[in-house]
């Protein structure tokens, strides 16, 4: 019998379990209010981002399991600086999700969230080439 030797991507944890790991239970299912649809969109944006920059870890001096975290932090960040105001964020969230099935706007929303990932991973060290 032959075995399988395809390589398997590791299993990314959702960013409501990482909050719930990192702040305990109680806090974590707190964050419930955020909405369905938050979690939801900070989970697939950073999940697309970590396919996109799975190569940039090492330039970040990030561990291969410390990056899909930060990239579950900085889309955290971005949705929430997008929403007006943080009452705002689940009806933004909402929105966004439904928005994002019509492909011409998606395709914009990638290029919009992809120039802030370069800003917001930049690093000195890779002045003369950005990360791709």
């Amino acid at each position: 019998m032959l075995e399988d030797k395809t390589i398997t991507r590791p299993i990314l944890r959702s960013f409501q379990d990482n909050l719930i790991q990192r702040l305990g239970p109680d806090e974590g299912r707190a964050l419930d209010v955020l909405g369905k649809d938050f979690f939801y969109l900070v989970d697939q944006l950073a999940a697309k981002l970590f396919e996109q920059h799975e190569k940039d870890a090492p330039l970040l001096d990030l561990s291969e399991s410390e990056f899909p975290w930060e990239l579950q932090v900085f889309a955290n960040q971005f949705l929430r600086e997008c929403a007006q105001s943080s009452w705002q964020l689940t009806h933004f969230c909402q929105g966004l999700r439904n928005k994002l099935e019509d492909t011409e706007f998606d395709q914009e929303f990638w290029k919009i969230l992809d120039e802030a990932y370069q800003h917001h991973f930049y690093v000195t060290d890779s002045k003369n080439h950005y990360l791709v």
